[in-house]
């Protein structure tokens, strides 16, 4: 572990006798030190925090480690609420980060007291200006609220957008990002906009990749699942963690949040990072002659939950 060193979230870490012990999910730094010092592996139903003296062997494929999966069981578990994310320059010379996320330790006094009682006078003039401005925006909201509310409780419309394009022009099982002209709509208002779709042919329909992830996981509503064809998935540009667009890494055959770093395989499974669900599948029509016709959705980011709020 003297040379240079590399991390990549969601690569797998590997066993004593080679069996996998799950993926790598977070690189921990103790800023005393300024020392990477453990690694947190994500198992099938936990993340553990792996000691880096354990590792035998690293590289951009995986990790090798002399832990034996009882042995990683016995590690501490992985707190993230005791944890911070920094960025990826606190790392000491000789280690870098290619994908994934670097955490450190939280503060003393924020661990022992909590968020609430750790509370220092820069926070504290912060959350006076908050609530200075919370006041001011309820004394504007009083005389708009009716304003707002009659376009909040306009009903969603499901409006099919013929994309141009044919399933016969596609490549096989690689992405392509197609955009179109749309409107949105909201409330009263109907404003032209730029957007865009992952569109990814299938080569084989029995392939486990041709299935959409939220499809397996029972995500989809009614109307994703009378609108699915083995044949193409269409995928959501939006990033279901904070709402950042994932790009597709031809040469790692994997989707990657440039944001913060939650990883998607062709599917749209996440396999790593933060993001609390796999990429949104959207309804698609194939006409005879291969026209591809979709519904534009979007849902609500930061939950597990699949929800369609236009």
């Amino acid at each position: 572990m003297d040379k240079e060193v590399t991390y990549r979230v969601g690569i797998p870490v590997m066993g004593v006798r080679g069996e996998s012990l799950g993926r790598l999910e977070k690189v921990l730094l103790m800023e005393s030190r300024h020392q990477v010092t453990a690694l947190v592996v994500r198992s099938l139903d936990s993340m553990h925090i792996l000691p880096l003296d354990r590792v035998t062997e690293l590289n951009a494929a995986e990790i090798r480690t002399n832990v034996t999966p009882e042995e990683l069981h016995g590690f501490p578990v992985f707190d993230p609420t005791q944890y911070e994310e920094v960025p990826p320059w606190f790392f000491p010379p000789g280690h870098h980060i290619e994908l994934g996320a670097l955490v450190t330790i939280k503060p003393l006094d924020v661990r022992e007291q909590g968020e609430e009682d750790a509370l220092t006078r820069r926070a504290f003039m912060g959350r006076s200006v908050a609530i200075l401005a919370a006041a001011i925006g309820v004394s504007l909201l009083v005389p708009i609220g009716g304003y707002i509310m009659a376009a909040a409780t306009t009903p969603v419309k499901d409006s099919w957008r013929d994309l141009g394009v044919k399933l016969q022009d596609l490549p096989m099982d690689e992405p392509v990002s197609h955009s179109f002209r749309a409107f949105s709509v909201s409330g009263w208002m109907r404003v032209p906009e730029e957007r865009s779709v992952w569109l990814i042919r299938h080569s084989g329909v029995s392939d486990p990749q041709s299935e959409p992830e939220d499809k397996i996981l029972g995500l989809d509503s009614p109307l994703e699942l009378a609108n699915s064809d083995p044949r193409l998935t269409v995928l959501s540009p939006i990033c279901p963690h904070l709402g950042c667009e994932p790009q597709w890494h031809k040469g790692q055959k994997l989707f990657i949040c440039p944001c913060h770093h939650s990883i998607y395989q062709l599917n749209g499974k996440r396999i790593g990072g933060p993001a609390p669900r796999p990429m949104d599948q959207l309804p698609v029509r194939i006409a005879s002659d291969g026209s591809i016709s979709v519904i534009y959705e979007q849902f609500a980011i930061g939950i597990a939950a699949k929800k369609r709020l236009a």
